[in-house]
């Protein structure tokens, strides 16, 4: 019971921390969107683009790795901090070594029209950007919600101050738009550092280099983090190719439909962020089962509902808060719902299986579905455009979670109507809730 409370306290906290970052982000959406334009807001995308596809690819799964072990209470917490940190370094200076010779090389065609300096100048900021992913994860392994979901909002929260006074009072365009990205990266880091004095009693200078963490980190890590490239390749590959075979003024247009949609993950994202150190630490896989198949089918549930109503206020959303100009991306939207609204299943699922110990069934499901995406894009974008893009994405969405369906059910025995369908105990805990809100009236 208690365990139950905690579960469902954290997860309101995240949900609440996700709800609070959507609006932040939406707010600073729209003032990029509108101030810049099409063309202003796709550089600004590809610009970002860069530094968190190298942290991504170049990430290891060390933070990963993070919340498996600490919940496996195999390391000291200062010891796995102290080797994040040295890892971190290592990593970022690398990513910048790597950025430096995509732009040099490559910028023509992954980043077509984008002035080099912005690339260069946002590679600076990789080390924070790297470390702030590692220490993020760690209070979410010591299930401190609180510190975890003030992290992420502070960021969001600077940027869009910092974007608001360098856009209307300063009138600096683009580069403003860049800098307050890369302010809100600094904060993140900031706070960070306080946190770990006041709510750890530890800073990331204490602790020991562990070798054997560092190994056996690399070793669990590399395959979540195979899985977590491909499925960010995923996510970002066919804005890479919207670049390439359109405009920037497309990726923009494309970005802010994607943008929007992805809000309906805003459910799977906060209950996944709780679920993944839950299981990991739990031993219990009856009680396992019963959580995420209920979790899964009630997400589905609320993500279709929700599907639904962005589906017919579309136009309006988009006319109200990007202008006409973005009249387009009312139309990718409506096409990338099915796979977004099937995704939220996905995520649950991933983060399931990862927490058991399984991550490289979220690997080899990422491997056939971004290959699939990227020859759907190739295939679509020269010849239908944009919308393409976003037919492609919804298919490969929509086969991620069919798979992952049926891998979690080979491996845990639970029926597909358990995991999808809405139970009676389920329609039971609703009519109860329902009675309490209108008793409370």
């Amino acid at each position: 019971m208690k365990d139950s409370k905690l579960f469902f306290k954290n997860t309101l906290l995240t949900l609440s921390r996700q709800i609070s970052g959507i609006l932040l982000g939406l707010l600073a959406s729209i003032i990029i969107a509108r101030v810049l334009g099409p063309k202003g807001n796709g550089l600004y995308q590809l610009i970002t683009l860069l530094p968190t596809t190298l942290m991504t690819l170049l990430n290891f799964g060390v933070g990963t790795s993070s919340v498996y072990y600490v919940g496996q209470k195999r390391y000291d917490i200062k010891d796995i901090i102290k080797t994040n940190t040295a890892s971190g370094v290592v990593l970022s200076l690398l990513s910048i070594v790597i950025g430096i010779i995509v732009v040099l090389f490559f910028s023509d065609k992954f980043f077509e029209g984008v002035p080099q300096p912005y690339l260069y100048f946002i590679l600076i900021i990789m080390p924070l950007l790297m470390l702030n992913d590692f220490y993020l994860i760690t209070f979410q392994s010591v299930q401190d919600f609180r510190s975890f979901n003030s992290l992420a909002l502070t960021r969001q929260l600077v940027a869009l101050i910092s974007l608001t006074i360098l856009l209307f009072i300063f009138d600096t365009g683009l580069v403003g738009t860049v800098f307050s990205f890369s302010l809100g990266v600094i904060s993140q880091f900031i706070l960070t550092m306080i946190l770990f004095r006041k709510r750890m009693h530890l800073s990331i200078f204490t602790g020991n280099l562990s070798k054997k963490y560092f190994k056996e980190s690399f070793s669990f890590g590399f395959k979540a983090h195979f899985s977590n490239i491909l499925s960010f390749i995923n996510y970002r590959a066919d804005i890479f190719l919207i670049s390439m075979f359109l405009s920037p003024a497309a990726v923009g247009l494309y970005g802010v439909a994607v943008s929007i949609a992805e809000k309906l993950w805003i459910v799977s994202q906060a209950i996944s962020s709780v679920l993944y150190p839950v299981v990991s630490s739990s031993n219990d896989d009856e009680n396992k089962n019963r959580l995420t198949s209920a979790i899964s089918r009630n997400v589905l549930y609320f993500s279709i509902i929700g599907g639904i109503a962005f589906y017919f206020a579309s136009n309006f959303i988009f006319n109200l808060m990007f202008g006409a100009k973005y009249d387009q991306s009312s139309d990718l939207l409506k096409m990338l719902l099915p796979g977004i609204i099937l995704f939220s299943v996905d995520r649950i699922l991933s983060n399931d299986l990862a927490g058991r110990g399984k991550p490289e069934l979220n690997m080899y499901t990422s491997i056939f579905t971004v290959a699939s995406n990227i020859v759907l894009n190739v295939i679509l974008i020269p010849k239908i455009g944009i919308m393409g893009s976003a037919i492609s994405t919804s298919v490969t969405y929509s086969l991620s979670t069919m798979v992952k369906i049926v891998l979690f059910k080979r491996k845990t025995g639970v029926s597909y109507s358990q995991l999808l369908l809405l139970q009676k105990e389920d329609i039971t805990l609703y009519k109860q809730i329902i009675s309490k809100v209108r008793k409370k009236r």
